[in-house]
């Protein structure tokens, strides 16, 4: 973590992560705009990252926030990804008429290894710390790992992500469960929770599932990466708290 002062005070903070050889960078902040206290933190937080090895660096911004964008454009980001940010009020989840062969159930400490590999194949990070603490579903097709879904309270809302999976289908399946009693055995019984999410749009089929199953669209932000593109751009919903890219 990186914190900007002007005569004493605190007036700007960067945080960067390390997933192996990526680097997740947000949130960046600062409480004056035009002087430059965003791009000099974004600059101390780049050389750390590179100091570190970090091949490649990865951060979301909101769509409407143009300076943002702007300056990340000029150290190098591209976009990736473009990014729903979307909610769905407390109701009864849908019925699941298949899941296609897939095995849906509450992760064990046996599935990490399983997970981290998927995780890795499709993403590029290496987070297996992360994926311990907040993943709670767990998707299998004929024994290996082909889906997983984070979930953690935050106040009066449910927050699903970092979920990863093969195919839309399965994100929707295990969606579906997350609604369902699942939600409630994994999250200590608050079903009746407001459910947030951040899903990539790369995959529209998921989109189109998510809104089929309730959700509603309350914003758009961009994912940009600068170096060592992802292996891969699965379905997927990518962490609201902390920001896991």
């Amino acid at each position: 973590m990186l914190l900007a002062e002007e005569g004493g005070a605190a007036v700007g903070i960067g945080v960067v992560r390390w997933r192996g050889e990526s680097a997740t960078l947000g949130p960046i902040a600062s409480l004056i705009e035009g002087r430059g206290i965003g791009g000099a933190l974004l600059e101390g937080l780049l050389s750390r990252a590179e100091d570190e090895g970090a091949a490649a660096q990865r951060v979301c911004v909101e769509a409407w926030n143009a300076s943002a964008y702007a300056l990340f454009a000029s150290r190098g980001f591209g976009v990736i990804d473009t990014v729903a940010e979307i909610e769905r009020p407390p109701a009864p989840g849908p019925t699941l008429e298949s899941s296609r062969g897939l095995e849906v159930r509450a992760a064990e400490a046996g599935d990490l290894d399983g997970v981290v590999r998927l995780d890795h194949k499709l993403t590029g990070h290496e987070r297996s710390a992360d994926l311990a603490s907040l993943v709670q579903l767990v998707a299998r097709r004929r024994g290996d790992v082909v889906a997983y879904l984070g979930m953690q309270s935050v106040g009066d809302a449910i927050l699903l992500g970092p979920a990863v999976a093969v195919d839309a289908s399965d994100l929707f399946t295990l969606l579906a469960h997350a609604l369902g009693s699942s939600l409630a055995a994994a999250t200590g019984g608050a079903a009746e929770a407001t459910l947030r999410a951040r899903l990539s749009t790369n995959a529209p089929a998921a989109a189109m599932a998510a809104l089929g199953v309730g959700f509603r669209v309350r914003s758009l932000g961009v994912v940009m990466s600068r170096g060592a593109p992802p292996p891969a751009r699965p379905p997927q919903l990518y962490s609201l708290a902390p920001a896991l890219l």
